[in-house]
């Protein structure tokens, strides 16, 4: 009977691991170049059922059936990991800005961080003080010549990722991808890097830029809203389960009181 309040416990505490990943996709369904975060649950090691003697009749006595299964019986869910959606493009906005750049097909813009290079879908890039492109929290973005210098009045990028200042070439956005399917890990600010440490960038060969342009989240607000009805009830029903069992197991206490 107690495994049965453990077993919806797990389903509880399942379900609100995915609720806190579908209420962060819900937070960021306007925020440039982030992937959507899918919770994935593993179930705990079910246990092979046998019965114990249990005889069955055969002439002129009984022997025990020495493989007698009844079945198997789950021991309840647990969150595994989050898995990230890289492979749905997200939503293209106008935005008039030059910085803003947005990528069509594969390929995330390189970022230079103190922590080493990242990866980014967010095209949301300014000029800082030392007349750098750089990310709204102030990293370099990389061309294929390192950090790219726009000291400029006239700042141009074009279709394939050249950076023309006073109409002259600068560099050339890098532009990298990984092998499919991804694996990549998130780090904040629509940032990522390879799961695996000796995992290694490939140049795209054929870049596809639009400036003024940013893509945006691949959230769907419609399917998050959904998913969160759907664990709502999920844990309403193992709410239920625990109650029954605590209704159940109260009135076998009364029963032995009264023996």
């Amino acid at each position: 009977m107690t495994r049965g309040l453990y077993i919806a416990t797990t389903g509880m505490l399942n379900e609100l691991k995915r609720q806190d990943v579908i209420a962060n996709n819900l937070a960021n369904v306007n925020t440039a170049g982030y992937k959507r975060d899918i919770p994935v649950s593993k179930a705990f090691p079910s246990l092979l059922l046998k019965r114990i003697n249990d005889p069955k009749p055969i002439t002129g006595g009984f022997e025990v059936d020495p493989r007698p299964i009844t079945g198997r019986i789950g021991l309840g869910v647990n969150p595994d990991t989050t898995a990230h959606d890289l492979a749905t493009p997200g939503s293209y906005q106008e935005t008039g800005n030059v910085l803003d750049l947005a990528l069509f097909g594969n390929g995330f813009f390189t970022v230079q961080t103190p922590s080493g290079e990242r990866y980014t879908r967010n095209g949301n890039f300014v000029v800082d003080t030392e007349y750098r492109l750089v990310t709204t929290d102030g990293y370099p973005v990389l061309g294929k010549n390192g950090p790219i210098e726009v000291n400029g009045s006239e700042i141009n990028i074009n279709q394939v990722g050249d950076v023309i200042v006073n109409n002259e070439f600068v560099d050339r956005l890098q532009v990298v991808d990984f092998a499919k399917p991804y694996e990549l890990t998130k780090m904040g600010n629509s940032m990522f890097i390879p799961t695996d440490p000796n995992a290694i960038p490939q140049q795209v060969p054929n870049i596809r830029v639009k400036s003024g342009t940013l893509e945006m989240s691949n959230v769907s607000v419609i399917s998050e809203m959904v998913n969160l009805i759907t664990v709502s009830r999920a844990y309403q029903a193992n709410q239920r389960v625990i109650k029954a069992h605590d209704t159940t197991m109260g009135r076998a206490i009364e029963g032995l009181g009264k023996v």
